[in-house]
This record gives C-alpha cells, structure tokens and sequence, in this order.
C-alpha cells in the first residue's frame, strides 16, 4: 500500500469552512436570501408555480432522490463484495468505504440537524403566501409555534455529499480529484436551486448544507488516513532479530542435542 498523501488542515478544513462561513452570513445576514427568493417569488406570478410542477418536484426532487439511493446501495453492495467474496484489502476497497460512511454520514448529519434547529421554508413565509412569520436561526421561537424543517437543506446534501468524490480519487487517482469538487458542487448547487425555485429553501440553507458535507467527509477521511498511515508504520519496521555466536567449526554441521538423565528405575 502506498504512503498516503498527508492532508493541510488550513487548506482542507479551516479555509473551506471559514469561506462558507462568510458565504453564509453574507446570504443570511443580508437581504440576499430574502431578494433571491423574492425574486424567484415574483418570476413565477407571485406564487410558488413549480412547487408541485413534474419536472421539479417529481423529476429533480423524487426521481433524483430515489436514484442516489440506488446508486449508494449499489456501492454498498460492490463493497461487501470485496470484503466478503473477494477477501483481498485493497486501496480501492479502503477508500470505497470511506467514501460510503462519508455519504451516509452526510445525510444523517444533516437530516439531524434539520430536527434540531427549527426554520421555515419561504413557502411558509406571510410574504412569500404562506401563514408564518420569519423567526431567525437563534431567535427564540413560541412555544406554541410548530417546528419546521427547513434548515440545513436537506435536498441538495444528495449532491453535496458527493464532495467525497475528492477523497475518494485523491487516494487513487490523483489527477481525478479536482473533478471530484466540480461533481459535488455542480449537482448540490443544482438541486439546491431546484428547491429554491419551488419555495423550500433560502440560498443560505444550501451553503450550510455544503459546509457539513464537506466537513464529514474531510474529517472522515483524515482520521482513516492516520490510521492507515499508523499501520504503515508499524509494517514498516524491521522485525528484531536475535543472533548468538556459537564457537562452531566452519566445517562442521550444528547438532542442538538435548540431554535428560532418566531417574533409576
């Protein structure tokens, strides 16, 4: 197995989260949710027209949902097929399975986050032609008032989950790894729209959503990495020896005889 290459905490977790970040709060802080949405709002006759349209809700929303989990499973079973029939540990095998705990861990990691921390959807906004009015993510909400689910976005972590990707090629395929980025991205900034179009989700959700998944799957990926890397180190060190001179005549064969007085009988 070869020494796998070490990864910057600066350029794999702090840099990336600390972007988000910004990117957040500039979307959430500002107007910029509120004039996205308003603007989509308005673009479809000041109603939320694609909410139940076929290709958002059942093309992009259900179809895409049910092939991303024919697609993980189907990972998961090429996985146990190596680790059972096949019996031989690989990278490949390795990183396979690094790449399936980080998409499930993922997606619950944002489906629980989702029950934790209550916020609407634009469709359930008064301006936006619903019943509720905006409570903010830290703002104190009745106790009367129903929890919503809205927040992190959990449609477009089917695509942002796939940030794996990066991982998954940078221990195999080096070369491939930027491509990694550009699928989870394009298919989590796609579907993230998708919901936004039909009213479900601010921008902001998207970018928190994008934040988690990266973070699972980098800090997923840098514990196995010191683990593999322990291992390395430790097949890598020489097996100790112990060598005794023994007065033997260059010519003459090594005889190990062991004696035993028997007891009189």
């Amino acid at each position: 197995m070869a020494e796998p290459i070490r990864l910057s905490l600066f350029t794999h977790l702090i840099a990336p989260i600390a972007g988000a970040s910004v990117l957040f709060i500039l979307a959430y802080g500002t107007s910029f949710d509120f004039g996205l949405a308003s603007l989509l709002f308005d673009w479809q006759g000041g109603t939320w027209a694609l909410q139940h349209h076929w290709l958002t809700e059942t093309l992009l929303h259900h179809s895409v949902r049910t092939i991303n989990e024919i697609l993980v499973l189907g990972l998961l079973g090429y996985w146990v097929w190596l680790h059972v029939v096949v019996r031989k540990r690989s990278e490949n095998q390795r990183a396979l399975g690094v790449l399936l705990l980080s998409l499930v861990v993922s997606f619950v990691s944002v489906a629980v986050l989702k029950r934790l921390l209550p916020m609407e959807c634009p469709w359930d906004l008064l301006q936006f032609g619903g019943s509720s009015e905006f409570w903010g993510l830290f703002d104190t909400r009745p106790e009367t008032m129903s929890p919503n689910q809205c927040f992190p976005a959990g449609h477009a972590s089917i695509g942002f989950a796939w940030l794996a990707l990066y991982y998954y090629w940078r221990e195999l395929k080096p070369e491939l790894a930027t491509r990694g980025i550009v699928i989870g991205l394009t298919l989590g900034l796609l579907l993230g729209f998708v919901q936004q179009l039909r009213g479900a989700h601010f921008i902001s959700h998207d970018i928190a959503t994008a934040a988690v998944c990266w973070t699972v799957s980098t800090v997923l990926h840098g514990l196995f990495q010191n683990s593999c890397t322990s291992e390395l180190s430790v097949r890598s060190k020489p097996a100790r020896t112990i060598s005794a001179n023994l007065p033997v005549e260059p010519s003459q064969p090594v005889l190990l005889t062991t004696s035993v007085e028997s007891p009189d009988v």
